[in-house]
């Protein structure tokens, strides 16, 4: 049986791993069972590579009881914390000697000699042996880089039966290969690395008692450690004996890890110095403690004793590495915990993958997190996601419970999940030890908490309205916004439009379509402006109509249907809509709640869980690129591989990561990150301009059906830009020199006549792009409108006429008769909505 491996899957591995929160806590990686870690530092990095366990598949004629385990990954680090899953790099069907039904990779080793990468693994073998039977064999892959790829030599060492190699190569240049079988062996290796150049001896002197496999062997100070699991009761415990000698004799000396508390039976390692420190890695059966065949990779600091013998590990749930204050700190992963009144347990016992939270049952239960580091710029506040049924109150204290307050937070009565925030009463800097404490009986639970530097509108409910600083009274406002509200949505010249009792739709005229992108916008300005009506019949109607019932595509929305036909004129998305359904639906959730009709919620996250679902069956992945933490110009083909700036909106990934709920809060602010490091490099240095299609670094994307310039897409992103500047304020250095250059630019090309379609660089394009029949270059209200958006990015219009001119412009026909109601008037609208300051992340009651 051919055994085939998507490409996609590992994109969506390794940025699960690298993009959420940061993995110095154990287990350290936190999205597939791992064992038998084998530590290397090669290249000023760690990588780890161990085993991979996974449930023994149906159909296989396998022990459902038994270790199962197909083929291995590599992780890398350089801090010990966030980790790299560089994907999968030899299986069991790499090379004809292994048997690929056995399902038996075991603890493999890795080791670099002369520019090459020498990955050791065991296996079954086809081989049978006098007895019928077939035993264990060692094979080598060999590879340029670390991380692969590697290229399986088709036979495995001659003279080796057994498993769990370990490769030393001394001081002078010899390699030895140590294993298992009954006993442990060691044999010197050629200078190929592929061949024993010796016979295989046993290691004498050591316990006779017990099984003994694993071995791991490192030299410190000229002295030689044989280190390796034994049974000396029921379960494993890691045990060593020192030598002068790479092949012996050695002493036994001590223990390095007792015997699990919990009774995994196994415990594999691998001990190394990494920056003027020495750790041990090692296994436990975290995510599976029920079951431990199923297990999970671990590190702690490992020390010496002044006479060279090693000092005890107590394996611990804190791990190593600092944590950032910024990422979300995962207090379940604890240094320390109070005698009662609190534990641990998993956030969804039918997915342990999710994590755990920590359960606060009693006053004055705490827990401690130790090593988090607040660098050097100012946090003053603290975001707690917690859940309390009868509320609570939260105590975060330094070094111990009873410790200077850093905050205290009241917990909100509710039953479901909330982030909760609340200023902190000191500041902190460098690195401090945490302690959260339970002050009252109620119990608390959970996940985790984060501490921000709070500055926009989002922290402050603060919006700006610079209508009323250009003059203009609050009745003229909301006057000029309620009819522009009532040309698009009630007018004669609308584009919303009801269907039955309960349905309604938004069209793009021009183009007899209605499309995701317009569909998302009316639902958007509609929870704005506290139409639920409205909110709820477009909603209803795009469900029905276009979002895909299952299939690769499911949960996902055509992006062009048809309004007269509802016939789909395209089954595919486009990524924009994906991203402003998700965030209108958590919106809507936050403002009318879930009991009133429709769930929004729950609609929010059926689109989001389809969205982690996707593995590229049928060529369909996230809206997301997990690659590149960026938004796709369409999930699905060549589209994924590139991007739509005007689709960079960090203000919303940032909402999400705060009530999407869904496990992925450290991805979607690393990704709401990357949209602005993406729009630093998209957006022309002089003129502020950008393409309307871009490769992931910013460049140009043109495409076969036109050059990539500044056109309709493009004027998206000014709007987006002053968004986030106003929300979250995360980047307001850029966002103000970007303004400048934008807004500068337009008033070069004067205020009353700049055109809606450039090249980046100012120029004239010699592609213009077509809107309704028209093929002209012309002053469009929806470029006027966003640039006018611009103002709000602070003191860059100081007299405010872009503003002004925003005002005094009307949605109507032009001169020559085109007239877009549709993009010129929701771009129009939502610019209205931004200065007046009604557009905002709708946070709950």
């Amino acid at each position: 049986m051919k055994h085939t491996y998507s490409p996609l899957l590992t994109l969506i591995v390794l940025i699960m791993i690298s993009g959420a929160a940061a993995f110095g806590q154990n287990p350290f990686i936190r999205n597939q069972f791992t064992a038998d870690p084998s530590a290397r530092v090669f290249n000023g990095k760690v990588y780890v590579f161990p085993s991979h366990d996974i449930p023994a598949p149906e159909g296989k004629n396998l022990r459902k009881d038994w270790f199962c385990m197909e083929d291995y990954h590599v992780f890398s680090s350089e801090n010990l914390t966030d980790w790299t899953d560089h994907g999968m790099i030899v299986s069991q069907y790499d090379a004809p000697w292994i048997d690929s039904t056995s399902y038996s990779m075991w603890a493999p080793d890795c080791i670099e000699r002369n520019g090459k990468y020498y990955f050791y693994f065991p296996s079954n073998t086809n081989e049978v042996d006098e007895n019928g039977r077939k035993g264990f064999g060692i094979g080598v892959a060999v590879a340029d880089k670390p991380e692969g790829p590697y290229v399986t030599q088709k036979e495995n060492i001659k003279g080796i039966k057994g498993i769990d190699p370990n490769v030393l190569i001394d001081k002078d240049g010899q390699a030895y290969i140590y294993w298992s079988h009954g006993h442990i062996f060691v044999a010197k290796l050629k200078e190929n690395m592929l061949e024993l150049d010796s016979e295989p001896m046993i290691i004498p002197n050591l316990p006779e008692k017990g099984l003994k496999e694993g071995p791991w062997v490192f030299e410190r100070n000229g002295l030689y450690y044989l280190t390796f699991p034994h049974v000396e009761n029921k379960t494993e415990r890691l045990e060593y004996a020192i030598g002068d000698n790479p092949m012996g004799p050695f002493k036994m000396t001590g223990v390095i890890m007792d015997e699990s508390p919990t009774g995994c039976w196994t415990n594999h390692h691998s001990i190394l110095e990494y920056k003027n420190q020495w750790y041990l890695f090692y296994h436990h059966n975290d995510y599976s403690p029920t079951f431990d065949k199923n297990r999970s990779v671990r590190v702690d600091s490992l020390f010496f004793n002044a006479d060279g013998t090693i000092h005890k590990v107590v394996p611990s749930l804190r791990g190593v590495g600092l944590t950032k204050a910024t990422n979300n700190i995962e207090i379940d992963r604890y240094s320390a915990i109070s005698n009662a009144g609190a534990r641990i347990d998993f956030l969804d016992a039918a997915n342990p993958f999710k994590g755990w939270k920590t359960i606060f049952e009693s006053k004055d239960a705490w827990i401690q997190y130790d090593a988090v580091r607040f660098g050097d710029k100012p946090l003053n506040s603290i975001h707690i996601k917690a859940l309390a049924n009868q509320g609570g109150t939260l105590q975060i204290c330094l070094n111990h419970a009873g410790g200077p307050i850093v905050a205290e937070v009241s917990i909100p009565e509710s039953p479901e999940w909330k982030v909760i925030r609340s200023p902190i009463l000191r500041q902190l800097s460098g690195v401090h030890n945490l302690v959260v404490v339970n002050k009252d009986d109620r119990p608390v639970e959970v996940d985790w908490i984060r501490f921000e530097n709070q500055t926009g509108a989002y922290y402050s409910g603060q919006y700006p309205n610079l209508f009323l600083k250009a003059g203009y009274s609050q009745q003229e406002v909301d006057a000029k916004l309620a009819k522009a509200y009532h040309d698009l949505f009630e007018g004669p010249n609308r584009v919303y439009f009801e269907v039955g009792d309960s349905m309604a739709y938004v069209s793009d005229l021009k183009n007899h379509d209605a499309r995701s992108e317009g569909l998302s916008y009316g639902m958007m300005v509609a929870v704005q402006l506290d139409k639920k009506e409205v909110f709820d019949r477009i909603w209803r109607w795009t469900k029905h109509y276009t979002q895909q019932q299952g299939g690769p595509r499911d949960s996902y929305f055509a992006w062009s249907i048809n309004p007269e036909t509802m016939v789909k004129n395209s089954e595919g998305s486009a990524s924009d809509g994906e991203l402003f359904f998700v965030t209108t639906l958590l919106f809507a959730s936050n403002r009318w709640r879930n009991d009133t009709g429709i769930d929004y919620y729950a609609e929010a996250r059926r689109i989001l869980d389809a969205m982690w679902a996707k593995d590229g069956t049928g060529g369909i992945h996230h809206v997301i690129n997990l690659e590149h933490k960026q938004i796709s110009f369409v999930p699905e083909g060549g589209g994924y591989e590139w991007t739509d700036p005007s689709y960079h909106v960090p203000a919303f990934l940032e909402f999400w990561a705060d009530f999407a709920n869904d496990g992925h809060e450290q991805f979607y602010r690393d990704c709401a990150d990357t949209s602005r490091v993406f729009l630093h490099r998209a957006c022309h240095p002089e003129t502020g301009l950008n393409y309307d299609y871009a490769n992931f670094d910013g460049t140009a994307h043109p495409t076969r059906w036109m050059p990539a310039g500044f056109r309709y897409d493009s004027w998206r992103v000014p709007l987006n830009i002053a968004m986030d500047y106003v929300w979250f304020g995360k980047d307001k250095a850029w966002q103000e020199d970007y303004a400048a250059r934008f807004q500068g630019f337009l008033r070069s090309q004067g205020i009353n006549e700049f055109v809606d379609q450039y090249n980046p660089d100012g120029t004239t394009p010699e592609f213009i792009l077509q809107a309704g029949g028209f093929q002209k270059l012309r002053h469009s209200l929806g470029l006027i409108s966003t640039a006018a958006t611009v103002s709000l990015i602070d003191e860059v219009d100081p007299d405010y006429d872009f503003v002004h001119k925003l005002w005094n412009e009307k949605l109507e026909p032009y001169e020559d008769g085109y007239f877009d109601p549709y993009f010129d008037g929701l771009m129009y609208l939502f610019s209205l909505m931004q200065l007046s300051g009604n557009y905002q992340a709708i946070l709950p009651e």
